[in-house]
């Protein structure tokens, strides 16, 4: 189940582009197709309906030509008249572009119809096209397209970059506050490598700034009013490299927060996941010219996502240019790979002249929205309604796929009003603002205390196990049972190192001489000598007096004599207690140079 109120809708053709009216967010503009291509699926532009939170309609559209490319991107601008301006990335036709012809950059009129004709939904036009730039490679397309924040009775600055082009650009035109409704080409910047991702924002009354990001360097261009850039694109941040592995996240989006902070969004190398940046931007005037990674989070790593999108929305917005940014929540949205959108909310503090960005945490991940690869994702344009209003407040989030299908997630918001702020007497009440009522998520120590926990109880198991194996403790988690039967097994008549050698040769010698009477008695011969040769002991089958000395019987030897043969083999591990006397007996026991009466007088 979806924790948003969700609207969803699946049109006749794929879809690449979309963005709400700036001005009615229940008016969502959305285009795509099939291209020039003979597959029979056709370029449109269409007006849906995203008044309820349940049910998302299709009010108007407009077919494209077949021979041409389908619509890449789509803007929608401000109102002239009772007209609302859409511009559109589209390709001439192939033929056109051979010939050094590329329209690239379109602009539509969406006016609502007439009484008489109000079933047939509101009409869509095309107003004109033109080609912004000046590169005359046949691949070239228009890859982005950004529009400045609108503001009524106010210019927009609005900026195009190449895809596939020999020579890398930005083009920029210029929105009028009037009602011309043709865009005028401004300036053509170079630039050395095309552009990942870019945003273009108004900075005062007067300027407008563009921000673009490579695969690993972030550029920012101030631009006047009227008149070219001011300067040739400035590199304001490069991402580092890892001291370990030498390996560094590779940026895939860039957005403007305020005028002096962004956000981004990399990639970590080797599929290791996606990376949220909050950039603070340096202030015209100060000697600090690069930007600083205020704040960061990383999205919960899946195997091999990636994010292909992102979208911002301010939940209080400035009412004018270059009127300073107050307290605001921001609401960011990532698209990855793998039909996953993820949702953070990031704190804007205004305290007096400093200004910070802070709590950047995720508030929902959104799955199974669509089936196949999300092209694009924008929020609606929030504006905080007049006091007195009771209704619940939502911010649409729109997405769109190559499946058809466009998805409205509808998140609910809530009023706050800031405690810390001072009530100045005899003036105004505190201004509320609005924030997203689902409370986000910030980082838990659960999941570190469960793993130090359960690694704690498994070291105890196992030094209780170690205890029992050695005898040493009581049996409560059967570490016996961890070992192998056989080092259970005790062995029976143990023997020292020495004694299989010696007591197979005694035994050996023993039966060759043995002779079995008819009662089945053993008669030993006395010719089976046992030698104490000083380091070691001997067993031969024939006794010599004259090497061997004088030799007894085991029955003979006095009780003396026997404990100091024991004692004799038992230290030289040939025999032991558990042995028994009986394999002696019949044997005759000889020493050498008095040795055995040495061990006796010892």
């Amino acid at each position: 189940m979806a924790p948003f109120p969700e609207s969803k809708i699946k049109l006749d053709y794929p879809l690449y582009g979309c963005d709400f009216d700036p001005q009615d967010s229940t008016r969502l503009f959305v285009g795509g197709g099939g291209g020039a291509s003979k597959t029979g699926v056709g370029n449109k532009i269409s007006l849906l309906d995203a008044s309820s939170l349940e049910d998302l309609a299709s009010a108007g559209e407009v077919t494209l030509s077949r021979d041409e490319d389908n619509v890449q991107n789509l803007v929608v601008g401000q109102r002239k008249g009772k007209a609302t301006l859409l511009y559109a990335g589209i390709n001439s036709s192939p033929e056109d572009q051979t010939n050094g012809k590329n329209e690239h950059f379109r602009t539509f009129s969406a006016e609502p119809a007439s009484k008489a004709k109000s079933l047939l939904g509101p009409r869509i036009s095309e107003l004109s096209r033109t080609q912004l730039f000046t590169t005359k490679s046949p691949d070239t397309y228009q890859r982005l397209l950004r529009l400045s924040q609108p503001f009524p009775g106010a210019p927009q600055l609005g900026a195009v970059a190449t895809g596939i082009a020999n020579e890398a650009q930005i083009a920029l035109f210029d929105v009028a506050a009037d009602n011309d409704v043709a865009p005028k080409p401004r300036d053509v910047v170079n630039i050395g490598k095309e552009a990942v991702d870019m945003d273009v924002i108004q900075t005062s009354e007067d300027k407008f700034q563009l921000i673009y990001c490579t695969d690993y360097d972030v550029y920012s261009v101030d631009i006047p009013k009227t008149g070219k850039a001011e300067s040739e694109p400035k590199r304001i941040y490069t991402l580092p490299h890892d001291d370990s592995s030498g390996v560094r996240p590779a940026l895939r989006c860039i957005r403007y927060l305020a005028p002096h902070f962004a956000i981004g969004v990399a990639n970590l190398p080797r599929a290791g996941g996606v990376v949220l940046y909050g950039f603070r931007l340096a202030k015209p005037g100060k000697p600090e010219t690069n930007a600083r990674i205020a704040v960061n989070a990383r999205l919960p790593k899946r195997q091999g996502a990636k994010a292909t999108g992102l979208a911002v929305a301010n939940l209080s917005p400035a009412g004018t240019p270059g009127t300073k940014q107050g307290d605001a929540q921001f609401v960011a949205a990532v698209v990855t790979s793998d039909l996953a959108i993820h949702l953070y909310t990031l704190d804007y503090q205004s305290i007096g002249e400093v200004d910070l960005l802070a709590n950047l945490l995720p508030l929902q991940t959104l799955r199974g929205a669509h089936a196949a690869m999300i092209t694009n994702l924008c929020f609606s344009h929030f504006a905080p309604p007049k006091a007195g209003t009771s209704r619940v407040q939502y911010l649409k989030l729109a997405s769109t796929s190559v499946s058809n299908t466009c998805v409205v997630q509808s998140i609910p918001l809530k009023k706050v009003i800031d405690p810390a702020k001072p009530i100045k007497r005899g003036g105004p009440p505190r201004q509320p603002r609005y924030i997203v009522a689902m409370k986000s998520r910030r980082p838990s120590m659960k999941g570190f205390l469960l793993f130090i926990t359960v690694f704690m109880v498994l070291l105890g198991v196992l030094l209780q196990g170690v205890l029992e194996v050695k005898g040493m403790a009581k049996p409560m988690v059967g570490g016996h049972t961890w070992l192998p039967s056989s080092i259970h097994t005790v062995p029976v008549g143990g023997h020292p190192p020495h004694s299989r050698g010696f007591l197979t040769k005694l035994l050996h010698e023993k039966a060759s001489q043995a002779k079995v009477e008819e009662g089945g008695d053993i008669i030993h011969n006395d010719n089976v000598v046992v030698v104490d040769a000083g380091d070691a002991v001997e067993v031969t089958a024939q006794h010599d007096e004259l090497a061997h000395g004088p030799a007894r019987r085991w029955e003979d030897l006095g009780h003396e004599q026997r404990e100091a043969w024991r004692e004799r083999l038992r230290r030289g591990g040939y025999w032991s207690a558990e042995m028994g006397e009986t394999i002696f007996k019949g044997i005759l026991f000889a020493e050498l140079a008095g040795v055995v009466g040495a061990v006796v007088a010892g």
